[in-house]
């Protein structure tokens, strides 16, 4: 797999966690009366992308500090 396809893969990975993090931070709000703050989209963001980005890549050796 070329370089370009991979971060294109990559991309579209994050594009997929940001736009489901909303989706379901607007639901929170929504349908729970919880608040959310920016940052706690973020962290959203970066938890679900790297659950994914394992669950299509269990061997691989990056760890959540460096995702980060």
């Amino acid at each position: 797999m070329g370089v370009g396809r991979r971060v294109r893969l990559g991309m579209v990975l994050m594009w997929h966690a940001v736009v489901w993090s909303i989706w379901t931070s607007r639901d929170d709000i929504i349908f729970a009366g919880r608040s959310s703050t920016i940052d706690n989209l973020v962290d959203r963001v970066k938890l679900s992308s790297k659950k994914w980005f394992l669950s299509k890549n269990p061997d691989s050796p990056c760890f959540f500090y460096e995702w980060e």
